[in-house]
């Protein structure tokens, strides 16, 4: 058997991803047992791993099968993607059906589909590492840059009503609402003004694109409660308040779209930079290390553990490929021309449904 450690995208190591997952999530119990399924079936394997480079992940064929759900609601599994489904029984063999049958279709999506961030209750662990980066700078504005950033929902943090624990920011009366149980430290929840709000994607999606927003949809987990709905009003409040969106490689173009300025430069990402190529991940800071002569520069991060080089957290494993078993914070800042020692701020649940900071 090749090793899972040869190559980031073989069937080995997606098969392992669907393992990891289906042993991790079961407060979604349809779509653990989805993914258990997916990874002793060696053609949903082989479906998963026709995804572009970095993406053959179980999540992506979860969404291309909700997509589906979305547009053919008479298909055979449709029914297990609606927010009421329960797993009664198993849900493979549906699933296994439908696969079968639109396989072309399938397979189609996930050769040029990515998942996107889209779970917009991640702006509770957003705003909380974001203050975590500005603590030494409380009052000087901020350029707000994501990398990844899909539509933009988490650029709009300043507009939601954000709790993590009993603290809580943000306007009292804001449609979206974002809630985060607090399993660690003391969490500040306080940001300086954000001057600038700007996303970084290889294909952003504006709040008037309907299928790529139906796309989104599909991204989410249906069986998690609220989630649909705060993405509709996230969705409206992009129209109130659109961040700027620029097209591009979050590598390749990120000195393109750094502006000149004094204000404290916070670029951060939250599941984007695990997508890229191992060794791709350090250009991103050897970046951030050219304009921080001029300005304070962050980057904070919400990735899996070891993804992010120069970060202190320990790798359950040394594969080349990301193991999907947490999601690590992590801040590495530079001042007055010099990277301060990173730090590991702890961990959090993927949808920001808890965070447990150091």
């Amino acid at each position: 058997m090749p090793d899972v450690r040869d190559t980031a995208d073989s069937p080995e190591v997606a098969r392992q991803r669907c393992l990891d997952f289906a042993s991790m999530h079961s407060e979604v119990p349809v779509y653990a047992a989805i993914v258990a399924g997916m990874a002793d079936d060696p053609d949903a394997i082989d479906l998963l791993c026709r995804a572009a480079p970095g993406q053959a992940r179980p999540v992506l064929l979860l969404a291309a099968l909700h997509d589906l759900a979305m547009r053919r609601p008479d298909s055979p599994a449709a029914h297990w993607f609606s927010p009421t489904a329960r797993p009664a029984q198993d849900p493979w063999p549906d699933v296994r059906r439908a696969i079968t049958e639109f396989h072309d279709e399938l397979s189609q999506v996930v050769a040029t589909r990515t998942t996107q961030t889209n779970e917009v209750n991640r702006s509770t662990y957003v705003r909380a590492m974001v203050a975590r980066a500005c603590a030494d700078l409380p009052d000087t504005p901020i350029t707000l840059l994501e990398l990844g950033a899909s539509a933009g929902f988490l650029l709009n943090i300043e507009h939601y009503r954000v709790a993590v624990g009993d603290v809580a920011f943000g306007p009292l009366h804001a449609r979206v609402r974002c809630e985060a149980e607090n399993l660690g430290s003391a969490v500040e929840l306080r940001i300086p003004p954000i001057a600038r709000r700007i996303g970084l994607d290889a294909d952003p999606i504006g709040p008037d694109d309907i299928d790529d927003l139906r796309w989104l949809r599909a991204c989410i987990w249906p069986e998690m409660p609220g989630r649909v709905e705060r993405f509709d009003a996230a969705v409206e409040g992009l129209r109130d308040h659109p961040p700027t969106l620029v097209r591009g490689d979050m590598v390749d173009a990120l000195p393109g779209v750094i502006e000149r300025g004094d204000d404290h430069l916070v670029v951060f990402s939250s599941w984007a930079v695990t997508y890229l190529p191992r060794e791709r991940r350090p250009l991103i800071a050897r970046t951030l290390d050219d304009v921080a002569s001029a300005r304070p520069v962050s980057w904070v991060t919400a990735e899996p553990p070891g993804c992010i080089p120069g970060l202190p957290d320990v790798r359950d494993d040394h594969a080349d490929a990301d193991r999907l078993t947490g999601t690590h914070v992590g801040l590495r800042r530079w001042r007055d021309g010099a990277e301060i020692a990173p730090e590991l701020l702890g961990t959090v649940h993927p949808h920001g449904n808890s965070i447990n900071f150091r």
